[in-house]
């Protein structure tokens, strides 16, 4: 199996999940998205999840959010996007 890693950038957090969703053929069956930088999330950014999200069940790919910072995963608990994804330190 070989899993697709990509660092996304605070600054361009949309741009970056949107990129990790057209590389998501080329994962196969794992992608790995380094939230480590992201201190903030908004609802651009969180439809932007949702997309990535819906993409990775369409091609049977699981997501992993590595780093995300408490204040990200309450958002996403909060919009009931965690089950969506698996996360890792």
């Amino acid at each position: 199996m070989i899993a697709v890693f990509l660092n996304i950038d605070n600054e361009r957090l949309v741009p970056a999940l949107q990129e990790a969703g057209e590389k998501l053929d080329s994962a196969d069956g794992e992608a790995v998205l380094d939230f480590s930088s992201v201190r903030r999330i908004d609802t651009s950014a969180l439809r932007a999840l949702e997309e990535l999200a819906q993409i990775a069940d369409e091609k049977a790919v699981k997501v992993a959010l590595r780093g995300v910072n408490v204040d990200v995963y309450k958002v996403l608990k909060l919009v009931k996007l965690t089950r969506r994804f698996s996360f890792v330190n």
